[in-house]
Parts: structure tokens; C-alpha cells; sequence
């Protein structure tokens, strides 16, 4: 009876010790397994992750602003980065709706005139360029891009092929009489102010042109720039 009792405990011995050896090689053959393609997940998560980031477009585009006045010749040309040149400066314009609305909108402003011809659209960037015939001898060119990021329009308009005669400020007249069309979307930075702000005021605050241009580019202080905002 004693001998029928032990065997049947090594018998059980056995069992146990075999279920633990079999989930002891289960758990690391688990292990294992998962060690070997966590890596290769990772790095295939890594490496899709890399060219994402590698193939995000960048911000290219930019407007240059107007040459420097050549002496004896006329500078037909505007732009809103004329910072130094106020006689070639304009305001940017401001909106309040969407960013692709008011491309949308600027798009729509380019078909309104039979002597615009639209020349380059990038839809990705919000930039478009068009040229205008204003007479059988001068043509003209407009550039605009929209900012989404500072809810701004930023343009030149400049003569491309001349005459050698001035426009009579046609160029500054046409890109005014654009934004008047929009029918309020785009309006004048700085538009609304008071001849008291742009006199600065009793408290000699100083909000003239040179006052909304610093506050504009993010240079309200001007350091290093004092070249930019002579007085």
C-alpha cells in the first residue's frame, strides 16, 4: 500500500515537473519570438516615421520687394516689404476668414479683369502670379501670397516691360482697387487708426507707420534694427 502510495506521488512529481518544463519553454519561446520582431517593428515604425518627417514640404515662397530707385528713371513698382522704401511701400492686408477662403476669394479677384492673365497658381503654398497688359507697350506683374499662420496677404506689383515713363501710380491703384472688390474680406493693416495714434498721441507712444511696421515684422523693440526704422 506504501509502495503503490509512493509511486503514485512520483508519478504526479512527474506530471508537475513536466507542465512546468513544458510552460517554462512556452514562456521563453514567447520571449524570444517577441524580442526578435520588436526590433524589426520598431525600426520599420522608425524608418516610416523618418521619411514623414524628411518629406513634410517646406515654406518656400517669398515676394521680394521693389529695386532700389535707379536716379533719372521711375520705380513703377509696390510691394509690402518696402520697409525702407515708403514711397514703394504698401500695408499688408488682413482677413478674418479661413486661409484657403481667402485664397479662394483672391483667386476669384484675378478673373474680374479681362487684363489679368494668371500665370502660376500653387495651391499648396496660397501664392499667385499674374500679369496685366496695361497698355500695348507695358505690362505689369502682381505676386501675392497668403499667410495663414499671420492671417495676412503679402504683394508687389511692378512694372516688368516699360517704356521708360512713369505709371502714374497705376500699380499702387490697381492693388487697392483689388482689395475694394473683395467686399470687406481684405482689409488694410493698420486701417481704423486715428490721426491722434499716428501722431503717437499725449503719451507719445509712437503707433505711426513705423510704430505698426515693428509691431507687423515682431520687432516692437527695434533692436538692431534702428537702420530699418530711421526716424
Amino acid at each position: 500500500m506504501f509502495l503503490k502510495k509512493k509511486n503514485a506521488e512520483n508519478e504526479n512529481n512527474d506530471v508537475d515537473h513536466h507542465q512546468i518544463s513544458r510552460l517554462s519553454f512556452m514562456t521563453t519561446l514567447t520571449s524570444s519570438t517577441i524580442m526578435t520582431f520588436v526590433p524589426f517593428i520598431s525600426k520599420s515604425y522608425a524608418t516610416d516615421e523618418d521619411d514623414v518627417t524628411s518629406t513634410k514640404p517646406q515654406s518656400s515662397r517669398t515676394i521680394e520687394g521693389c529695386p532700389k530707385p535707379i536716379p533719372g528713371k521711375p520705380n513703377n513698382c509696390i510691394a509690402t516689404s518696402n520697409i525702407k522704401q515708403l514711397e514703394n511701400y504698401s500695408p499688408p492686408w488682413t482677413f478674418e476668414v479661413t486661409p484657403n477662403e481667402a485664397f479662394a476669394r483672391l483667386k476669384g479677384l484675378m478673373k474680374t479683369d479681362s487684363s489679368f492673365t494668371i500665370v502660376e497658381i500653387d495651391e499648396d503654398e496660397k501664392y499667385i502670379q499674374v500679369d496685366v497688359q496695361r497698355t500695348f507697350n507695358t505690362k505689369d506683374r502682381m505676386e501675392f501670397l497668403v499667410k495663414g499662420d499671420d492671417k495676412v496677404v503679402i504683394f508687389k506689383s511692378n512694372e516688368i516691360e516699360g517704356n521708360g515713363l512713369t505709371d502714374l501710380g497705376i500699380n499702387k491703384k490697381r492693388v487697392d482697387d483689388l482689395r475694394l472688390k473683395s467686399g470687406g474680406v481684405f482689409q488694410l493693416m493698420g486701417e481704423g487708426l486715428t490721426a491722434d495714434s499716428i501722431d503717437g498721441g499725449k503719451f507719445g507712444r509712437r503707433n505711426g507707420i513705423a510704430g505698426q511696421l515693428k509691431a507687423f515684422y515682431g520687432l516692437q523693440s527695434g533692436e538692431g534694427f534702428q537702420d530699418i526704422f530711421e526716424e
